[in-house]
């Protein structure tokens, strides 16, 4: 499953498919696309349920691409499976100027957004 709806105060991306590449580079580009019509400052990314497994070249690639996208565009969490979460794409967009962090818990994400939760 995608999906990408605004709610309040931020917007909500979720991807819940296998893990591929080239889905997530799309669903960065459609996300793009909203925020060039909208103008939400803070984003919640959940890949929480994707499954598969990123390849560290892969984590590094979209680290970069998310950067470059998205850079001064807001502030990002991203929630993911705890057993996956090793830092370095985190690492690799702040290196960048991304304001992004990673957690494996949806409630410490939303309060590091500062945001509600499901209003």
């Amino acid at each position: 499953m995608k999906l990408i709806e605004g709610r309040n105060g931020y917007l909500y991306v979720e991807y819940s498919e296998p893990y591929q590449f080239n889905n997530l580079v799309d669903m960065m580009n459609e996300v793009l696309v909203v925020c060039e019509t909208e103008s939400y400052q803070k984003f919640l990314v959940n890949i929480s349920n994707m499954t598969g497994k990123v390849a560290p070249m892969e984590r590094f690639e979209l680290a970069v691409k998310g950067a470059s996208l998205f850079l001064y565009k807001g502030k990002y969490a991203v929630v993911y499976r705890k057993e996956e979460i090793n830092r370095f794409a985190e690492t690799v967009s702040v290196n960048r100027g991304l304001n992004a962090r990673i957690f494996s818990d949806m409630d410490e994400a939303m309060k590091w957004l500062g945001v509600n939760k499901e209003q």
